[in-house]
């Protein structure tokens, strides 16, 4: 019995001695992995390992999957169709594109504020009054700012929602959204073009989040370059230019037509978007008196795109609204820039470069590896032309050339005898024969919409005023399209510089047969009347006699930003 115990003796000791660490004393012990000390005996246990209890699988919701790892419920990967209509969706497989398309940001004012011609030219309020041209008029800025300006815009109004659910402040259709984002696009695929045009401006606000982009000009995803507007593409195979039939060049500046043209809508048609192109033929001088049965011989509708949207104009009776200070029953041109490129005479030498639009406003470009691209910044730089154009013509000689141009279409303008004051002077004195009359108009008081109504009735009489009037008001009608034609063309002295002049001089020349007009009607009306251009220097003092509170339309423009457009529409105002 003593030997046994002695032998447990040396056992338990030789188990304590193998615990130990060496450099201690033996009362320290340090145990391994998976076991741990019991301080009571100062032995290594192993430490018990408790069997899982079993989890229950987690039951996942609609829309979501059980990830078995972790038990919890995720959102699969989506595997529907990529956005195409914004252009970030475009950036992995068209990197330089869309890097140069992002950089049309950097295409604004120093200031990072819209160049405000109305305060540069007053003019232009009388020559709009009682349209919204005459409330805002910009200097265009780079696509980015596209549906920041248009939304900004006091044209669009301040359509806020009433208490009776009613919208109220709404100033446009919905087809002026037609060139700011490549949505109308995928909405005329949603809804069709007609549902989307007849409507109001702001019905379609909640649709619009993407600026100008891939999506305006190309198939979805692809280079492959098209008409995403179907009115664009109605309006070319009416002047025999068919989209399909075009070489790469028509077509490039085929898409920058969806935009960059006259067009209207007068409400017979879904209020769709068209283009006055019945009766033009591209690059052709013609009389097109004969559309409207014209029998004057003062050659009023012989000459290009003008003369023939014109004649259209004037043969379905249409007006784009009645001028709120002289009564005028006036057109607004938008910007017809392919029509002044496809009217230019010069430049067709066998030994010229035909270009188009993104000759120079897309040249070719080389990124880091080598590999040529079209430049989508949209802007005209000279040191960027085809080698084909700098052969000849050195960026300064542009510059040069440019500017000279610029100088003579400014004198056309404003100079004593330009059209721009003259359209002035004629538009109030017009409004003096009426006063005269009793026909009474803004300078008694009357809103934009009484004065309106009171010259449209007037002009409706039959009586002599009636006659003495539609004759004055006519001319002042033709010479301000014919300015409008020119003016509104953004750098029509570089597209088509020789139509710019032929424009402004015909638009003058109308001005003077107008002036002498208005001066006999005063004699017989208003002996007394002197015309006094100091009074209409400005823009604050043209939109007062236009009827126009600018203080209010800002702070309703506000309003409608704050409580409409940024609780409840996905743009990013830039």
């Amino acid at each position: 019995m003593k030997l046994q115990k002695l032998a447990v003796a040396i056992a338990v000791s030789a188990v304590l001695a193998g615990c130990n660490d060496s450099d201690d004393d033996g009362n320290n012990v340090t145990c391994g992995e998976g076991s741990q000390l019991n301080p009571d005996t100062n032995v290594c246990e192993v430490i018990p390992v408790e069997p899982p209890e079993p989890v229950d699988p987690v039951e996942c919701g609609e829309g979501t999957v059980l990830d078995p790892d972790t038990n919890t419920c995720v959102v699969p990967p989506t595997t529907g169709p990529i956005d195409f209509y914004n252009s970030d969706s475009w950036q992995e497989t068209f990197p330089d594109q869309h890097a140069t398309w992002a950089s049309t940001e950097d295409n604004n004012p120093e200031s990072g504020a819209p160049t405000d011609l109305l305060a540069a030219n007053p003019n232009l309020v009388s020559a709009w009054a009682g349209y919204g041209f005459a409330k805002d008029y910009n200097r265009a800025r780079g696509h980015h700012f596209a549906l920041t300006d248009v939304i900004k815009t006091l044209r669009t109004g301040s359509p806020v929602v009433g208490h009776d659910g009613e919208v109220v402040g709404e100033a446009m259709a919905a087809s002026c959204w037609s060139c700011k984002s490549p949505d109308v696009a995928r909405m005329y695929d949603l809804i069709g073009e007609g549902k989307f045009a007849n409507n109001s401006w702001s019905t379609w606000g909640h649709e619009m989040g993407n600026t100008i982009g891939c999506a305006d000009c190309h198939e979805l995803g692809e280079n492959t370059i098209r008409l995403s507007r179907p009115y664009a593409e109605r309006a070319m195979e009416k002047i025999g230019y068919t989209f399909a039939e075009q070489d790469h060049n028509g077509q490039a500046s085929q898409t920058c037509a969806q935009c960059h043209v006259e067009y209207y809508f007068d409400g017979t048609d879904d209020k769709k978007v068209r283009y006055p192109w019945d009766h033009w033929v591209p690059g052709v001088e013609t009389d097109y008196a004969d559309v409207v049965s014209y029998t004057g011989t003062d050659m009023l509708y012989k000459g290009f795109a003008a003369e023939a949207q014109l004649a259209y104009y004037d043969k379905i009776n249409f007006k784009d609204w009645t001028n709120a200070i002289s009564g005028a029953p006036s057109l607004k041109t938008q910007h017809p820039e392919y029509e002044n490129l496809m009217d230019r005479t010069s430049h067709m030498m066998p030994n010229h470069l035909e270009f188009s639009c993104n000759t120079c406003h897309m040249p070719k470009a080389e990124n880091a590896q080598g590999t040529e691209y079209s430049n989508h910044n949209v802007k005209f730089d000279a040191t960027k032309l085809p080698s084909d154009c700098t052969m000849c013509h050195s960026a300064s000689d542009f510059e040069t050339k440019f500017a000279n141009r610029k100088a003579e279409i400014n004198a056309l303008r404003f100079e004593a005898n330009g059209t721009d004051p003259r359209l002035t002077e004629a538009h109030f004195k017009a409004q003096a024969i009426w006063a005269a009359n009793g026909v009474e108009g803004i300078e008694s008081g009357k809103t934009i919409g009484e004065a309106k109504g009171n010259y449209e009735a007037a002009l409706n009489a039959g009586n002599e005023l009636a006659t003495e009037m539609n004759s004055l008001l006519g001319k002042i009608r033709n010479a301000q399209w014919f300015w409008d034609s020119a003016t509104a063309s953004h750098g029509i002295y570089a597209h088509n510089f020789t139509e710019a002049k032929r424009l402004l001089v015909k638009s003058n020349t109308i001005l003077d047969a107008a002036i002498v007009e208005a001066d006999a009607l005063l004699a017989k009306y208003a002996p007394d009347y002197v015309y006094d251009a100091s009074k209409y220097d400005t823009k604050a003092k043209v939109q007062v006699e236009a009827g126009l509170d600018y203080d209010k339309m800002k702070s309703d423009k506000d309003n409608f930003i704050n409580e409409r457009v940024k609780k409840e529409w996905p743009v990013e105002l830039r």
